[in-house]
């Protein structure tokens, strides 16, 4: 009996090779990479290179890349291209979907959403085309299911990603130390992940509050993640930055730590990969109350500062962060006692092999479900009807693609689920100022050019050495 056949498609897309990727890439790559034990697994890559296009190459992962010229529109999927897949399972906004109007062909579809800012632009044209008999969503958390239902009443499956528990484990600490030049006699607040994601000047000030109010000078910050290998950076006597880190050193680097040190709250954070992979290394967490976090990093396992928005921004307690960071530096015991209990959820919650079994599970059950009847007689590519806030829109598709504007989901009507506040009170708050924010948030979307410009003045007067090593790398 044949395997079934899965077309992987979406902008999240990675080979796992040649670019740095982001967590939803990663998920992409090594759920495709687990799910072919049990399918044939395509990952579809737009090319504008005709030679290129129609050419197959297999993988020792266990799936295929397949390449397929970019023709412009992304509803001009072919009949023949469909019909080698029993399903497609979509990473991401990019409105595949649209085939259904323009071929004769019906397959299941999943479709994956790693973030509330991805679902910004879909929510509205998906709606045209998504089958709840047929056709499955799956999001990483509930805040995201949350944010989803409140513009569009579908039913969402939640499967949390996962983690590899046998290669982010705990490790010895001196030797991973010794490995990456980390200071053997220091207490390590570390961050893994875009730098673009951090606000440098936040997360920098909370240790030097931190260490003033200890009176320690052993206490230092060091970040790792970048897109190129550098040497590492002392930015300060108490902050290095390390860069890029190769695949196998991702553990390493984890297990220098004492404390996982993540104070951000990203406009398209959805999950937060890098928090769970630091807990399966059996570190205790410091993080925000935003999305994700609020559900993978329980009380016993971490810290949350609390979240808002204002005017605009969104805003965490940095005396929430540095209360945290204190109470953990001055308590060894309770760094490890949380650390086990960080590594003991992961193996519960967040392993690779129960977020594989629920996909695969829910895969099956799709491809057993037979067509809806009349269904394509319903659509036609100069009406289709779009549903958001309980509104029906007719519309057709060209139209649709062509002002999305038109049925945008409210940006803070998405996000609203994943601060812990409804509004600041008492002191501590601080905005939390980084690339990301700039470049998703509503705000800034009218001069970016000069909020961008703003950030890297503020950056490169307190963090030269830093600024001078991005731009090299």
């Amino acid at each position: 009996m044949r395997k079934r056949s899965i077309a992987v498609m979406g902008w999240t897309l990675w080979d796992g090779r040649g670019k740095t990727p982001n967590g939803a890439a990663v998920v992409t790559y090594e759920l495709t990479k687990r799910l072919s034990k049990y399918f044939d697994c395509d990952m579809i890559f737009e090319t504008s290179d005709r030679e290129k296009a129609g050419k197959i190459e297999d993988t020792s992962e266990g799936f295929r890349r397949r390449f397929i010229l970019r023709k412009g529109k992304p509803w001009l999927l072919d009949e023949e291209f469909l019909r080698d897949y029993d399903m497609i399972h979509i990473w991401g906004p990019s409105p595949i979907f649209t085939y259904r109007a323009f071929t004769r062909l019906m397959l299941p579809h999943c479709y994956t959403l790693h973030s509330a800012a991805s679902m910004m632009n879909w929510i509205g044209l998906a709606s045209a085309f998504y089958v709840p008999e047929y056709d499955l969503i799956t999001l990483g958390s509930k805040c995201l299911a949350d944010a989803l239902n409140r513009f569009w009443d579908a039913p969402v499956e939640i499967i949390p990603y996962g983690v590899d528990i046998d290669f982010f484990r705990p490790m010895d600490k001196n030797d991973c130390r010794e490995r990456l030049k980390i200071p053997s006699d220091s207490i390590v607040l570390g961050y893994l992940g875009r730098i673009s994601k951090l606000d440098i000047d936040l997360a920098y000030d909370t240790l030097r509050r931190v260490k003033k109010h200890l009176r320690r000078e052993d206490v230092i910050f060091v970040a790792a993640g970048g897109r190129r290998k550098i040497n590492p950076v002392h930015v300060k006597d108490d902050f290095i930055y390390l860069g890029y880190l190769e695949h196998h050193e991702l553990p390493l680097f984890l297990n220098s730590c004492d404390i996982f040190f993540n104070p951000t709250v990203g406009a398209r954070e959805g999950f937060g990969l890098t928090v769970i992979e630091a807990m399966s290394c059996g570190l205790p967490v410091v993080t925000a109350s935003w999305n994700g976090y609020s559900e993978t990093v329980s009380p016993d396992t971490g810290f949350r500062a609390r979240t808002c928005w204002k005017d605009g921004d969104v805003w965490i307690n940095q005396e929430d962060l540095v209360s945290a960071c204190i109470e953990l530096i001055r308590n060894e015991d309770l760094r490890e006692e949380m650390g086990k209990k960080a590594r003991r959820r992961v193996e519960e919650s967040y392993c690779w092999e129960r977020c594989v079994e629920k996909y695969h599970l829910s895969f099956l059950n799709l491809m057993r479900r037979a067509p809806p009847e009349k269904f394509q007689s319903r659509l036609r590519p100069d009406a289709i009807t779009i549903r958001m806030k309980g509104k029906e829109i007719s519309i057709s598709v060209k139209e649709a693609l062509r002002n999305p504007e038109a049925f945008k989901a409210d940006f803070e009507g998405l996000h609203k689920g994943f601060v812990s506040d409804s509004r600041i009170k008492g002191g501590g708050w601080r905005r939390v100022n980084c690339i990301d924010n700039i470049l998703n948030l509503p705000k800034y979307s009218s001069n970016m050019k000069k909020a961008l410009e703003n950030l890297g003045s503020q950056i490169n007067s307190r963090f030269p050495l830093l600024v001078k090593a991005l731009r090299e790398s």
